[in-house]
């Protein structure tokens, strides 16, 4: 099943798309904040089954639901549904300047003053890397701006990547290693690692171009050194009886594989690549200070014999693994198809962390912001994919 895909010409510098409304950060130096729901109803409501759209780009979530999934089990309705989804994959969507002008919510300058590294949206708060440090700015509220132009700097440290959980931030900070910042109280024991300032800790000096969580943990990943494990865990304090995350130890990727290359991780899943494979490793943060268990289970090897290029980048979504290399982008989906976009890729992002985007695979290219939607792993046994993290319902 091919993705789903939107066109939006323009000179895009990085995107995001939080609770209904798109976000785009323009090579000018400003942000324009557009009304997706609405967008996408003006412009194909009358040319994409409705339900398809939805599913597709507003509620991705929503298939995966388990009142919903259990339908899919009747293979009449599945097949309808696959049929459907694949019939509208093969349409052109393109969404031109005149159509983001009026969906507009607003056009602003950029509160961060500077282009940023890397950006997020967590709990209706935009967070910004700049070469002068990290600020945190207001989204969605009812004012005039679509982010508001109050921006707090957190932090004065130049970094590189940034990833929201809860209350923390995870930070890579390239040569100076990875950090965490802490947004609220924090349940938990910090003293074996060290303190920078108010609310932020080194939880190590290894370098570290980009981060993800790996549920308590974090996965450091580096293009000039090897990968690792910031193994933590969960305590019962005996006094409180809360429950209280606490650091571990560092494992680099070398004792989890065995063997070295270049790595990440989010959530359950691990990969390695190196000249012929990529590795998968299943991570069970229970087992971590288990003397007699190992919290590693291997799980399958990938051929690369299909992707042409040095891998200079990977990420982890629902839908699967997405490879990077100098001149393409290649998602080796979850239902073990190839999907590979032979351009080269300015950047891209997904949104596993969301409750609406899960299927959302954005990349900007030189002259345009294509939106990706895949919509196969919805048909996938969640417990047996190798590619791609497993879902897990999320309240609301």
């Amino acid at each position: 099943m091919q993705p789903l895909k939107i066109t939006i010409p323009g000179n895009f510098w990085d995107c995001q798309i939080y609770r209904g409304r798109l976000y785009l950060w323009y090579m000018d130096g400003s942000v324009g904040v557009y009304n997706w729901n609405e967008l996408l109803e003006k412009k194909f409501g009358e040319i994409i089954d409705p339900l398809i759209l939805e599913c597709a780009f507003t509620r991705g979530d929503y298939l995966y639901k388990s009142e919903v999934s259990k339908l899919l089990q009747d293979q009449d309705i599945k097949k309808v549904l696959y049929d459907k989804i694949s019939k509208a994959s093969e349409q052109e969507l393109l969404i031109n300047s005149d159509d983001l002008n009026g969906s507009e919510f607003s056009k602003q300058d950029n509160p961060a003053k500077e282009l940023p590294t890397d950006i997020c949206i967590y709990y209706n708060t935009l967070f910004s890397l700049t070469d002068s440090g990290i600020f945190s700015s207001s989204v969605h509220g009812q004012t005039k701006y679509g982010i508001s132009t109050r921006s707090k700097k957190l932090w004065d440290c130049s970094l590189l990547s940034i990833q929201a959980y809860g209350n923390k931030l995870a930070m890579a900070g390239g040569e100076e290693g990875v950090f965490e910042l802490h947004r609220g109280d924090y349940f938990g024991n910090l003293s074996n690692l060290e303190k920078i300032e108010n609310g932020i800790y080194k939880i190590s000096d290894h370098h570290s171009s980009f981060v993800n969580w790996s549920f308590a943990s974090l996965y450091s990943s580096s293009y000039v050194d090897s990968g690792f494990l910031a193994a933590f865990g969960w305590n019962k304090n005996q006094d409180t009886e809360k429950w209280e995350r606490n650091f571990k130890k560092i494992i680099p990727d070398s004792q989890i594989f065995e063997q070295s290359g270049f790595s990440w991780g989010s959530q359950e899943k691990i990969y390695l690549a190196n000249c012929n494979t990529v590795e998968v490793v299943e991570y069970v943060q229970s087992l971590t200070d288990d003397n007699e268990a190992n919290p590693f289970q291997h799980l399958a090897s990938i051929s690369l014999e299909n992707i042409y290029g040095n891998i200079i980048c990977g990420g982890i979504s629902y839908f699967g693994v997405i490879i990077e290399c100098e001149e393409s982008l290649t998602v080796l989906c979850s239902d073990y198809s190839l999907c590979t976009f032979s351009e080269p890729v300015a950047r891209w992002r997904v949104y596993p962390r969301s409750k609406r985007y899960e299927n959302h695979l954005h990349v900007i290219y030189e002259n345009k912001l294509v939106v990706y939607s895949f919509n196969h792993d919805y048909f996938i046994d969640q417990d047996q994919k190798n590619q791609g993290i497993k879902y897990k319902e999320i309240n609301n």
